[in-house]
């Protein structure tokens, strides 16, 4: 049990830390929206990055049922996949990110 137990510990990691950048995202939408740019680049890097972590890792989790008809974790995988790709991949928004911050050369 001790190793689903680290794993499902990863990924509520990954969630919280997505969550809390797409709050940071909408914070600055509304208070700070000279932000926005970096923020909303950081929230969908890191939530599109999260959401295919964590469905993998749902899917090992649950084991052969989980890709199954009979679960619906595989729906969430296919739904992550394609989201991932809506808007700029992880890698250009963090890239977006190292030229905002002025991370690049």
């Amino acid at each position: 049990y001790q190793a689903v137990s680290h794993r499902l510990a990863d990924m509520l990691w990954d969630v919280e830390e997505a969550r809390s950048l797409t709050y940071y995202a909408a914070w600055c939408a509304d208070a700070q929206p000279e932000s926005l740019p970096l923020a909303a680049s950081m929230a969908k890097a890191r939530a599109s990055d999260a959401a295919s972590t964590v469905t993998h890792n749902a899917i090992q989790t649950f084991g052969g049922i989980g890709f199954t008809w009979e679960h619906d974790i595989h729906f969430f995988l296919k739904r992550a996949r394609v989201s991932a790709q809506l808007m700029g991949t992880p890698a250009q928004h963090r890239d977006r990110v190292a030229d905002l911050a002025g991370l690049t050369a």
